[in-house]
Order: structure tokens, then sequence, then C-alpha cells
């Protein structure tokens, strides 16, 4: 589902705009890095540092897609350059010897990108509330991916929340354990009403039939 906002580690979420190629970059960047904790654990902290400080640095210059992915432009420049912020005082990243300095910077803007996306996801959110609010309505649907009427041969989610709490349910259908049936699935969450960020809860149940599913829907939000 696009817009936890913990995203952990691993392949990209596809994001408006940016390139494929961008992302895979950024995944390869990581996936190169990160085995570094057991193989060479000194090198790997110095390279975590260097990351970290980038990162700092893009949370200042990139706040939207188009200057993260302007900031990708620069490649090495990213990481052996003056600081971006010399106002702010932030210090400069340097290179770390062995580490190629592209897979610090690819490292560095697949953190800020999660960053990214996750505001863009609570965002989104907290309009489709207010949005709901404006109309009366009790629960809204705010954030959805997939298809439903595809289910389950491509995966479905989506978040409603209850507008005046935020307590919220999730909704995901994907496909049982032979690929040809639909499994429908329920977790509890809750929705910072001043943030957006979601909170995923313990899970509700699963359900094979869609009428218990609905049923079982019906007993949440109620």
């Amino acid at each position: 589902m696009a817009g936890h906002d913990a995203a952990p580690a691993g392949r990209l979420p596809g994001g408006p705009g940016l390139p494929p190629q961008v992302l895979r970059s950024w995944d390869e960047a990581e996936a190169r890095l990160f085995p570094l904790v057991m193989a060479q654990p000194e090198l790997y902290e110095r390279a975590l540092t260097a990351v970290r400080r980038l990162l700092e640095q893009l949370r200042e210059t990139c706040p939207d897609l188009p200057a993260l992915l302007a900031a990708h432009e620069r490649g090495d420049d990213l990481v052996t350059a003056e600081p971006m912020s010399a106002a702010a005082g932030a210090p400069s990243v340097l290179g770390v010897p062995g580490i190629r300095p592209a897979l610090i910077a690819g490292a560095a803007c697949a953190m800020r990108y999660r960053e990214i996306v996750s505001l863009m996801a609570a965002q989104g959110r907290l309009e489709a509330l207010n949005r709901a609010r404006e109309e009366g309505l009790s629960w809204a649907v705010v954030e959805e991916s997939g298809q439903a009427d595809r289910v389950p041969y491509v995966p479905y989610q989506r978040i409603e929340a209850e507008v005046a709490s935020g307590r919220a349910v999730i909704v995901s259908i994907g496909p049982d354990e032979t690929l040809s049936r639909a499994v429908y699935r329920l977790d509890a969450g809750l929705l910072d009403l001043a943030s957006g960020a979601l909170q995923i809860g313990d899970p509700l149940g699963s359900y094979l039939d869609p009428g218990e599913f609905a049923a079982a829907l019906q007993r949440v939000r109620a």
C-alpha cells in the first residue's frame, strides 16, 4: 500500500514523475551498501554517517520530488561538493574510502524519497478527510491503491477513516495460496487528524467469503 509512513528499506514504490531507472539506481545503492554491516561493520558505520549527513542536507533543499530528482542529477557532486546549506552551517559530506560516492548519494536520495512520499500520502489523507467533513460524511476513504474489480489477480488496498476520531480500518484484498480466490483482510489503524500520519494497529480478521467480509467491515465502522 502506498502511504504507510514507516516504509522499510527495500524496493522503492513508484512516484509521480520519477523515471523508473532513477528508482532502480537508488534501490541498487541501498542493496550494495547495507550488506557491509555484516562483512565490514566499521566501513558500514562510516558510510552510514555520510548517508545521514547527506540526508540532512536533502531535507533542507529537497521539499518535493522534482527538487530531489534535480539533486540526484548532480551525481557524485552531492557527496564531494561543499554544503548545500552553508548558511545553516550544515557539515559537508565527505567521501568514504572504499565506497563509491554514487552509492552514498543514492542511499540518501532513497531515504529522502520515502520521507517525501510519506508526507505526500499524509497530506492526501488530510485532504480526503476535509472533503468528507464538508460533505457531512462520518467515514471516508482516505487512500486507495489497486483495482477492486480485478482482484485477486491485481492486489487492492484502501484505508477508511472515521472523520471525527481518525479511527481507521485498512482493507486489503489479495490472492489465496492457490492464486484463484480472493482473501479479504481487515487491520485496525489510527489516523492522526493533525498530521495525517497513519499508525497500523492489530489484525481484525481475514475472510474468504465476501459477505462475511462486508459484515465484518460494517461492524468495524459501527
